[in-house]
């Protein structure tokens, strides 16, 4: 007689769950077993099969080997074109490096000669001020 134990829903749905999942596990290693053995099955086939010769082996090495040095000489062409592309882009940033210095000084030397005109004018005021004579107004405001 089991008192007091799985009652009530207290713990008694795990032990389902770990069954299921040891089904599962065991379920996935069979299958990865039967996929190995029909892999090696196909795999010793091949390499008993008499219609594939060491000729036929030779050409298809000759393949690779050929197709091994497209994919490197197209590997190179990209990596040239990459390289001509990192070097024009670097020398596009030292150019817009350069301009916007460039620019930062003539913000600050338009900036100081604003300052300055402005002084020239209260200065120019102050002078027609102190001055009485008569000056005519086209010379002014030159």
């Amino acid at each position: 007689m089991m008192v007091g134990r799985g009652g009530g829903g207290s713990g008694g749905g795990g032990g389902g769950r770990r069954q299921e999942r040891k089904a599962l596990m065991a379920a996935f290693a069979v299958a990865l077993l039967m996929g190995t053995a029909v892999y090696f099955r196909i795999w010793a086939r091949q390499s008993d099969d008499p219609s594939f010769t060491a000729d036929d082996r030779e050409e298809l090495r000759r393949q690779f080997e050929h197709a091994n040095l497209e994919a490197m000489d197209e590997s190179a062409e990209w990596r040239m074109k990459y390289d001509t592309e990192l070097a024009r882009n670097r020398e596009l940033q030292d150019e817009l490096l350069k301009v916007k210095t460039s620019l930062s000084a003539s913000t600050k030397r338009f900036e100081e000669l604003q300052k300055d005109n402005e002084m020239l004018k209260r200065q120019t005021e102050s002078m027609k001020l102190q001055c009485n004579c008569t000056v005519p107004l086209n010379i002014t405001q030159e």
